[in-house]
């Protein structure tokens, strides 16, 4: 049901989200379109986990696309003062920059997890806890568990950087 209700709030952002970026111009584009891409890999993960029978070539590729987009490839679309509208993003990133940093790198680290994890069973249980990871620990891990944490990651980064529209 927590993959359920996360695809669905990606697809509700993902269709708010495309119409401003119409507008969007230079790096507010470029991260943007950016966003956009972690979106999709979401869905399609999401829709490979719901499915009776998950193709873990599918997952690993969405999980590899959430990689790009990652870490220092994340942070570099936030130069310092980037609020031209339309952006969605918020002063806070660059007062806070070392939190913002270390969640683009756990966002990083999930994602490959994922990607060594996207064979394992599934699990029905739900993860309740955001605590750190080795990137051994999230390979053993069911990848519906691994998916929940990224889903965790992205709303924490989200609720501390992204403006409400």
């Amino acid at each position: 049901m927590a993959i359920f209700r996360l695809a669905t709030l990606l697809l509700l952002s993902a269709t708010l989200g495309a119409q401003a970026h119409d507008k969007a111009t230079g790096v507010v584009k470029q991260r943007m379109d950016a966003m956009g891409v972690l979106a999709d890999s979401m869905k399609s993960i999401a829709g490979q986990l719901k499915s009776p029978s998950p193709d873990p070539a599918a997952i690993q590729a969405a999980a590899t696309a959430l990689r790009a987009h990652a870490a220092g490839n994340l942070t570099k679309d936030f130069p310092e003062g980037s609020l031209s509208p339309p952006t969605e993003a918020r002063a806070e990133i660059w007062q806070d920059w070392d939190r913002f940093t270390a969640l683009a790198n756990r966002l990083d680290l999930q994602a490959q997890g994922l990607a060594l994890a996207a064979g394992n069973p599934l699990s029905g249980t739900a993860l309740k806890t955001q605590k750190k990871r080795s990137l051994k620990e999230l390979a053993q891990m069911p990848p519906n568990a691994v998916f929940t944490l990224i889903g965790q990651t992205c709303g924490t980064c989200h609720k501390a950087f992204r403006t409400k529209k």
